[in-house]
């Protein structure tokens, strides 16, 4: 038997998103979220409504240039996932990598 190396099968679901610089300006609003980016800023105003409640969550995020937000249409707007995110460009070029090593 012979071992070999493995890795896990990449995801390959596309989401819409950005990558932030400095000069990032966006003003996004849905029904119950309000957002602005400007100077690395993001800033949130979402408001949800339930059965015999309100609730507003007010959230500065202070961003880096580099940094990547996911886009939500008409859910959160924009969101500064845990998980980590890349171009295709960038998902490739680092397959090409592993594949050259073949996991060596």
């Amino acid at each position: 038997m012979e071992f070999i190396k493995l890795m896990r099968q990449p995801d390959i679901d596309m989401v819409a998103g950005i990558k932030v610089t400095k000069d990032t300006v966006i003003t996004y609003e849905n029904e119950g979220v309000k957002q602005t980016i400007n100077d690395l800023v993001l800033h949130s105003v979402m408001t949800l409504k339930g059965d015999g409640y309100v609730s507003t969550y007010d959230t500065t995020i202070n961003l880096n240039e580099g940094d990547v937000l996911v886009f939500e249409d008409g859910g959160r707007g924009y969101i500064k996932p845990v998980e980590t995110f890349m171009t295709v460009d960038e998902a490739i070029e680092e397959l090409e990598c592993v594949k050259a090593t073949k996991g060596d």
